[in-house]
């Protein structure tokens, strides 16, 4: 199983402006004082003792993830970041079968997660076949709107890839190919599921992203489905206070995530729809907090924490 990360904003997009961009050459120059910076190797060992935050950049588009195993595709949400998957796609950088078919699940419909639709350029082409999975109901109309002549210049029901709209049921399950999907309500504004993805030989990520955790009870709620995951990708948008000064927006912590892993025994923990307001040293302080809360409350647990960014892949 492969996981690829094309997105991992939440809200809006939020590239580098050239402000930030100069800040961060500017630490970085002041850490650099004094160092060998002569060969190859040492510019290379000095860019690696780097912080988090001034290593590298966790990227500006918003969600959009990647399961597959070779021989199907499966996309999680269609935010900023399925445009370079679908430029991946097409040049066969990425995924590259004769067979062209792909497969969208939705967590929701909120403009963060399907803004990258019209982008998505595979479909522009009449042997690409597309099928898309959401629980909410009259999905199809939804997205036809996004795409009509008063928001975007070409409608959706106008490409030429073959499209199929699947409405899901609550908990039901989907299988494709070799990979079995369910799916479970997350407590979110309208709506939103979070999807677990089991392999044939066991192995299951789980895509948790915009969940609202309000009380220990709502949270242990889902421990059955999280239980044993290879990998749990979770919502960790806010720190504490953000939180507490955005009830009911439907977002998540770092913290509440290691909870929820540790309990759930989740192997590795993905810290994921980073806060649009955050830049990178602010990411990686979220980050670090984690890494403390899981020292200091579960100082016995192997529970692996690692942040998501765009580009990264995971091979289970």
């Amino acid at each position: 199983m492969n996981l690829k990360f094309w997105g991992v904003r939440g809200s809006i997009c939020s590239p580098l402006d050239p402000d930030q961009y100069r800040e961060k050459i500017e630490k970085i120059l002041e850490l650099s004082a004094g160092k060998d910076l002569s060969s190859a190797d040492r510019k290379q060992s000095f860019i690696d003792s780097l912080p988090d935050g001034l290593r590298t950049t966790y990227g500006g588009n918003t969600s959009c993830v990647t399961i597959d195993d070779g021989e199907d595709l499966l996309i999680f949400d269609a935010g900023t970041g399925i445009r370079k998957l679908g430029g991946d796609l097409l040049a066969g950088r990425f995924f590259n079968k004769k067979k062209k078919e792909y497969n969208i699940f939705f967590s929701h419909l909120h403009l963060d997660h399907i803004n990258g639709l019209p982008f998505f350029s595979p479909v522009h082409f009449k042997d690409v076949q597309i099928n898309f999975y959401s629980h909410h109901k009259g999905f199809e109309k939804m997205l036809e709107l996004q795409q009509n002549g008063s928001y975007f210049p070409i409608s959706l029901e106008s490409r030429p890839c073959k499209m199929n709209f699947y409405e899901l049921e609550e908990k039901e399950n989907v299988s494709i190919g070799s990979f079995k999907i369910s799916s479970m309500r997350l407590n979110h504004p309208n709506g939103s599921y979070s999807y677990r993805v089991t392999d044939a030989s066991g192995m299951s990520v789980v895509y948790a992203t915009d969940g609202e955790y309000t009380a220990n009870s709502v949270l242990n709620h889902y421990f059955e489905f999280f239980n044993r995951a290879d990998i749990l990708i979770f919502d960790s948008q806010y720190n504490f206070n953000e939180l507490a000064q955005r009830y009911n927006y439907g977002h998540s912590t770092a913290e509440i995530g290691v909870d929820a892993a540790v309990n759930s025994n989740v192997k590795k923990l993905v810290l994921y729809h980073h806060n649009h307001e955050n830049n990178d040293e602010k990411i990686a302080s979220l980050y670090y907090s984690a890494l403390k809360y899981r020292s200091e409350k579960y100082p016995g647990s192997d529970l692996e924490i690692i942040i998501s960014n765009e580009g990264m892949e995971i091979k289970l």
